[in-house]
């Protein structure tokens, strides 16, 4: 059986606060997409 779930987000927002959420997000594992 496979356990792996897939982590992902969309932040909506490119700027300081957006990226480095961005940032802090994909560095805990999940897949970011930044709008």
């Amino acid at each position: 059986m496979n356990n792996k779930v897939d982590k992902r987000v969309i932040v909506v927002g490119a700027g300081i606060g957006g990226l480095s959420a961005g940032i802090h997000l994909q560095l805990q594992g999940y897949q970011v997409t930044i709008f």
